[in-house]
């Protein structure tokens, strides 16, 4: 099952949320699965205080390989979470397909920075790992 796209774009940033009035990196990712009925959170129960550190990225990554499973760039598939870095920043989106990745603007600046589709040739110089919901 696939939604209309176009509903996930242009939600400000806004740290720590997850809903069509403001999402983060993270929140949109969540968003999208929730919208589209799938279980995954992205959350280890722990309250998340900043994006910036070493151990809530390993916690994110954690997540992923505890609760998802791992997949390649070249097999990349409708609604797989995408993690990249640009510059020491990681950042997130969900690959909705034809090499398209659903991402907030990169850099995130409150309010200012929304949700938008990156295409290929720009997010994949800083794709690091990819995971799939399990069924």
């Amino acid at each position: 099952m696939s939604l209309d796209i176009n509903k996930f774009i242009g939600i400000p940033w806004r740290f720590r949320h997850d809903s069509f009035d403001g999402c983060d990196c993270v929140g949109l990712a969540r968003l999208f699965y929730r919208e589209h009925g799938w279980r995954d959170d992205f959350t280890d129960g722990r309250p998340v205080t900043e994006y910036h550190s070493f151990s809530v990225w390993r916690r994110l990554y954690t997540y992923c390989v505890k609760h998802m499973q791992k997949v390649e760039i070249s097999d990349l598939e409708y609604g797989d979470f995408v993690i990249f870095a640009i510059d020491g920043d990681i950042h997130t989106g969900v690959y909705i397909g034809y090499g398209r990745l659903l991402a907030m603007q990169v850099p995130t600046i409150e309010n200012f920075s929304k949700s938008t589709i990156y295409h290929q040739a720009w997010w994949k110089p800083y794709f690091r790992y990819a995971f799939r919901r399990k069924l």
